[in-house]
């Protein structure tokens, strides 16, 4: 198995769970409810993506890739230490004319603001996409990436928004958020 899958797979660890005194397990407190699942927002200056050829060429023609966060979904438990967040990202993806190659490598982050500066705040994830001959737009879905929350109430759940988007380069971002005014 490849380094890159493996990591995927096990994400992140985010924290250390919170010592709170006289918590019980979620799972063993009969007649409460488990706290939902954190918030998850695509970011809106992440959720598109335009990939250039190398060069300062900026039109069209120049374009490798087109992509776009579409969906997500995710399920969420709980335990004595905290929660963990199973998420799967769907992207629509659009080759372009100056790709060199019908593979293609899309990166994309999850990120918890919360921990910012700590490098487990975010994990930046790529996985190849091979365009089928003759089909230029796809939608495809990558592995399930799996993460821990130290979250032991519904007051700290919300603590905890997950931001999910492309990872992109400063120019790529300042370009998204040009084109949204």
């Amino acid at each position: 198995m490849n380094t890159p899958r493996i990591a995927r797979l096990l994400l992140f660890v985010l924290a250390a769970p919170l010592l709170l005194s006289g918590c019980d397990s979620w799972s063993r407190v009969k007649g409460r409810t488990p706290p939902p699942c954190p918030p998850v927002y695509i970011m809106s200056d992440a959720a598109k993506m335009i990939k250039y050829r190398a060069g300062s060429g900026r039109d069209l023609t120049d374009v490798e890739m087109e992509g776009e966060v579409v969906a997500f979904k995710g399920d969420c438990v709980y335990d004595a230490k905290g929660g963990e967040v199973t998420l799967q990202l769907g992207f629509e993806l659009r080759r372009g004319p100056a790709a060199a190659s019908r593979t293609l490598d899309v990166t994309y982050f999850v990120a918890v603001p919360k921990f910012y500066p700590a490098p487990e705040a975010k994990g930046v994830f790529t996985f190849p996409v091979t365009f089928p001959d003759t089909v230029d737009r796809i939608r495809v879905t990558d592995d399930e990436v799996v993460m821990r929350l130290p979250v032991r109430t519904k007051e700290l759940i919300d603590n905890y928004e997950v931001y999910i988007g492309f990872q992109l380069t400063p120019e790529e971002m300042e370009s998204n958020r040009r084109t949204k005014r």
